[in-house]
Formats: structure tokens, C-alpha cells, sequence
């Protein structure tokens, strides 16, 4: 087990060292958009926690079905994908996923302040 925590260390020291484009890059690049969604889905109270791009990369199944839930409480079906562009629906249309953001803001009070946006 001590062999495992080690190895476990050096790669999350390794990823440390990798710019947020770099990681993206690695994992295809949604890992970036479900991280983010996780955020301003956490700022609008849609969500209990957000994560950043490390956690969302080595859970993604987990991970990836919070934010897929956050997005049903607001009306919206997300398809998170690991290797592809996450994808959108409100009342059976696609939607963009600025589409997606606009209607969270529009329908939902922001309660925390994490967002950069």
C-alpha cells in the first residue's frame, strides 16, 4: 500500500507542474468543462462542492454524475464526455454551453462567488 501512496504522490506532483491547458489537453479537454461547470453550478447552490480539473480527471465517474445531476436540478440535461465536447439540452434542444450558463443565471440566484465569470 505504501508503494501505491507513493506513486500516487509523484503523479499528483508531476500534474502540479502542468498548466491548466496542459492538463486539458492530456484528458481530452472536457475535463476543463465539466470542472468549470462544477464551479458555477456550486455558485448558483446547485451543487454542495465544485472540483477543479485534478479531481474531475482521477474520479470522473463520480464526479462527472454531480455535475450531470447539478444540471438536472436547473432543467437541463448535461452529457458530460470524457474525450469530447460536453453536450446540452433544455426541453429536448441542444443548446450551446454559454446557452446553458445564460439560463442558469437568468433562473437561479448566485449564493456563493467562486466563478470567474
Amino acid at each position: 500500500m505504501a508503494k501505491r501512496e507513493e506513486n500516487m504522490k509523484k503523479i499528483n506532483a508531476e500534474l502540479e507542474l502542468m498548466s491548466d491547458e496542459e492538463l486539458e489537453s492530456v484528458a481530452g479537454g472536457t475535463i476543463g468543462q465539466t470542472a468549470g461547470d462544477s464551479k458555477i453550478l456550486y455558485d448558483y447552490g446547485l451543487m454542495d462542492k465544485y472540483y477543479g480539473t485534478i479531481p474531475v480527471m482521477f474520479y470522473w465517474n463520480s464526479k462527472s454524475a454531480e455535475v450531470d445531476a447539478g444540471w438536472s436540478k436547473a432543467g437541463i440535461t448535461c452529457v458530460t464526455k470524457p474525450f469530447g465536447s460536453n453536450q446540452y439540452f433544455l426541453n429536448d434542444k441542444e443548446i450551446s454551453r454559454g446557452e446553458a450558463y445564460d439560463h442558469l443565471k437568468a433562473n437561479f440566484k448566485r449564493i456563493h462567488q467562486i466563478s470567474e465569470d
